[in-house]
């Protein structure tokens, strides 16, 4: 037809397909052996490439997200049109005309289409209202976390924290010109884990170090919590439960600011925030804050950012003061791990920044390995040829 009161616009054929979001998954990302839905979200195989396993790839059936996939071994991600094209292997032109045709714009009678017209609003109404809901709670988890970090002890000299760096990860403070600050110890933290294969719930209270996730604004999005034991030899450990790291809130694009370094401000004193850093400025991002640390002790005179997981350390955001930046990755040779960390590799690049990727080879798997081979007295290169 080509009556023009029957034109619909790409959003409103995006809308019409999120009306259908269920039969237009299982359509374009069909169940393959393992595909499951949890928590709205359906788990299937990679359509658009050669993918051997269940696990990374999803499309979101509900809440905020519904309608858009992602693929956390690859990085892609898109909404069920751009699900069309991976499926298809094809430009945004045939994913349209494959959209018309699966919807049936071309062919349905007038009461149909004005049907499937509605839907499509209505489905784009929840979808508004989800993605109010949504930053809702994201606020509100931004306080918590906050207040969370907050709540900690300030100084971690002589806490739980601090015998944990120093007696299991080689760690000493002591050795930096300035205290820690973003580090906090809370002595009494609560522990929730749920299995995601068995619905079982695991909670406790333990000591945690804590640490503020901050956005590109320098606020505080998310609290990230180490949960801490004594071991049985009376020394502090990551307390034994399934995941003793976990964050509060959401830290999509957000870093935890470890070491501003040692570089003075503009008018002196003491270095600036990253947001108000020179022009010029080096950033080396770790996945972990241990890590993060150990860089600090290496490199006391650069910035390091802990990017928390692998799969966030392209998203994160920096200023464009930062030109230079190292990723200090761990020696993963996981395909999985290896195309996360090009992602990330190729994202700083594609901003225009120079680019480096320090791993160990000093023995071990990381830089924290690496400094505690070195021992006190020992040298861990990570100088110019890392940046």
């Amino acid at each position: 037809m080509s009556d023009r009161r029957y034109a619909h616009s790409i959003d409103d054929i995006k809308h019409m397909l999120l009306a259908q979001v269920d039969r237009v998954a299982q359509t374009y990302a069909p169940a393959a052996p393992g595909s499951y839905t949890d928590k709205g979200k359906y788990f299937t195989l990679n359509p658009g490439r050669v993918d051997r396993n269940v696990g990374s790839f999803y499309v979101n059936l509900s809440g905020p997200y519904a309608g858009r996939f992602h693929d956390h071994a690859t990085g892609q991600g898109g909404d069920l049109l751009d699900l069309i094209q991976l499926h298809l292997n094809c430009d945004l032109a045939g994913a349209l005309r494959e959209a018309r045709a699966f919807l049936g714009l071309e062919t349905v009678d007038p009461a149909t289409r004005a049907q499937r017209e509605r839907a499509a609003a209505e489905a784009k109404e929840r979808r508004a209202q989800a993605e109010r809901n949504e930053r809702e709670r994201a606020d509100r988890r931004a306080r918590q976390a906050k207040a969370l970090w907050l709540s900690g002890v300030d100084g971690i000299e002589g806490t739980p924290v601090g015998q944990y760096l120093r007696d299991r990860r080689g760690i000493d403070l002591a050795r930096l010109p300035r205290r820690i600050r973003v580090l906090r110890y809370l002595r009494d933290c609560f522990y929730s884990h749920t299995d995601p294969e068995t619905g079982e719930v695991i909670e406790g209270s333990y000591p945690a170090m804590v640490a503020p996730v901050v956005d590109a604004k320098g606020q505080v999005v998310a609290c990230h919590r180490t949960y801490l034991a004594l071991g049985s030899d009376g020394r502090w450990d990551k307390a034994p439960v399934p995941n003793a790291k976990k964050v509060l809130g959401m830290y999509g694009g957000g870093a935890i600011h470890v070491w501003r370094g040692t570089r003075a401000g503009p008018r002196g004193g003491q270095p600036p925030s990253l947001k108000d850093a020179p022009h010029g400025t080096r950033v080396f991002i770790a996945e972990g804050i241990e890590d993060a640390l150990s860089c600090a002790l290496v490199v006391p005179e650069d910035r390091v950012l802990a990017a928390i997981s692998l799969g966030n350390l392209a998203n994160v955001v920096l200023p464009p003061a930062v030109t230079r930046v190292t990723l200090i990755a761990d020696r993963d040779e996981g395909e999985q791990a290896q195309k996360q960390l090009e992602r990330a590799r190729r994202a700083f690049l594609n901003q225009g920044r120079a680019v480096a990727v320090w791993q160990n080879g000093q023995g071990g798997k990381d830089l924290n390995d690496a400094l505690r081979a070195a021992g006190a007295g020992g040298v861990v290169a990570m100088g110019e040829g890392a940046a």
